[in-house]
C-alpha cells in the first residue's frame, strides 16, 4: 500500500511540475528555468519518499524535458549538443539529489533516535525508581522492625513488595515487547484459544473488582497469540483503571468476520491532540524526571501487538471517559 501511495505521489508531483513547465514555456521561460523546476520536483520526491522514487522522478523528468522542451519537439531525439549535455547533467543531478535525500533522511532518523533515547532514559529512570524505592523501603522496614511489627503490618509490607514487584514485571515485559516491535522482531505464535477461559484468565490477572466483563460474542474461540494479546488487553485495561476511579467495562462482540474488544472508562479522557496523533512507541507526556506521565509503553505496545495480529485500535473520548476499540480479524 505504501509503494502504491509513493508511486501515485511521484506521478502527481512530476505531472504538476511538467504541466507547470509547459505553461511557463509559453511565456518564454528559458530551458535553464525548466530544468530547475523539474530538478526541484525530483528533490521533493526524493526527500519525501525514497531513493528509488527519487531516481524514478529523475528519469521521468529527463525524458519529459527531452520530449517536450528540446528540438525536435515531441520526440526522444536530441539535435543539439547543448541539449544532450543538459540531459546528461539532469540525470547526474537527479542521482546526486536521491543520494543526498538518503543521507538527509538517515540523519533525521539518527536525530530522532537520539531524542527517543533521551526520552526513554528520562522516563525509565522515573518509572523504575518509584517501585524499586518502595520495594527497598518495605524490605528495610521489615528487616529493621520485624520484631516490633504485628502480623497485619508484616502482611501489608509483603503485599506492597509483591504489588510493586508485579508492577516492575509488567513494565519490563512491556519494555521487552516494545524493543521487539521497534525492530520488527515480534513473533506471533497463533493458537485457537477458548474465549471464555481467555477472558477469565485476563480477569484473574487484573484482579480488580472495578473491571466488568461482558461477552456478547457467539464464538467459543479466537485465534491469537494468547500471551501477547492478553498483554495488549491488560495494558489497555490497566491504563483505564489507573485514570478512572469508577468501574471499567470490557465488552466483547463478533460481527462481519472480526472480534471487537471495547474498553470503556469514566476518567478524564485525553486531549484532541493526543487523539489525532498516531500511537507511537516511547512517547511520554512527562517533561522532566518527575511528575505524572510515563514512557508511553502500555498503550503503544498494545497497539503494536494488535497491528501484528492484523487488527486495529482506535481511541475516542466519551462523556465522560475514554473508549478504546480493538478489532481482531477472525481466523479459521
Amino acid at each position: 500500500m505504501t509503494q502504491f501511495k509513493h508511486g501515485f505521489y511521484t506521478l502527481f508531483i512530476m505531472a504538476v511540475a511538467i504541466l507547470g513547465c509547459l505553461a511557463l514555456s509559453n511565456w518564454l521561460l528559458p530551458l535553464g528555468g525548466i530544468l530547475l523546476i523539474l530538478q526541484l520536483a525530483c528533490a521533493i520526491v526524493a526527500l519525501t519518499t525514497s531513493r528509488f522514487y527519487g531516481l524514478l522522478a529523475g528519469v521521468a523528468g529527463a525524458l519529459s524535458f527531452n520530449y517536450f522542451f528540446t528540438e525536435p519537439l515531441h520526440s526522444f531525439q536530441i539535435a543539439e549538443v547543448e541539449d544532450s549535455i543538459n540531459f546528461v547533467v539532469f540525470i547526474i543531478v537527479a542521482i546526486l539529489i536521491s543520494e543526498l535525500a538518503v543521507y538527509v533522511n538517515s540523519q533525521q532518523h539518527a536525530l530522532q533516535v537520539v531524542k527517543t533515547q533521551s526520552s526513554v532514559l528520562r522516563s525509565v529512570s522515573h518509572d523504575l525508581r518509584t517501585p524499586l524505592s518502595t520495594i527497598i523501603g518495605s524490605v528495610e522496614t521489615y528487616m529493621t522492625y520485624q520484631d516490633k511489627l504485628d502480623d497485619i503490618e508484616r502482611q501489608a509490607l509483603l503485599k506492597g513488595v509483591h504489588d510493586e514487584g508485579k508492577r516492575l514485571y509488567v513494565y519490563v515485559e512491556n519494555l521487552l515487547q516494545a524493543t521487539r516491535i521497534e525492530h520488527n522482531a515480534l513473533a506471533l505464535n497463533l493458537t485457537h484459544v477458548n474465549l471464555t477461559a481467555f477472558l477469565a484468565n485476563l480477569e484473574s490477572r487484573i484482579n480488580s473488582g472495578r473491571l466488568k466483563v461482558i461477552n456478547n460474542s457467539d464464538s467459543r474461540g479466537i485465534t491469537v497469540s494468547e500471551s501477547l494479546f492478553e498483554q495488549a488487553l491488560f495494558n489497555v485495561i490497566d491504563n483505564a483503571l489507573k485514570f478512572s476511579d469508577d468501574s471499567v467495562l470490557l465488552m466483547v462482540s463478533r460481527s462481519d468476520g472480526e472480534f471487537k474488544f471495547q474498553i470503556a472508562d469514566k476518567g478524564e479522557g485525553i486531549s484532541d491532540e493526543q487523539l489525532q496523533a498516531p500511537i507511537q512507541l516511547f512517547q511520554t507526556s512527562r517533561r522532566s524526571d518527575s511528575g505524572k506521565g510515563g514512557i508511553g509503553l502500555g498503550l503503544s505496545v498494545a497497539a503494536g501487538i494488535v497491528h501484528a495480529h492484523g487488527g486495529a485500535i482506535k481511541l475516542s473520548n466519551t462523556t465522560p471517559g475514554l473508549l478504546v476499540s480493538i478489532t481482531i480479524p477472525k481466523r479459521d
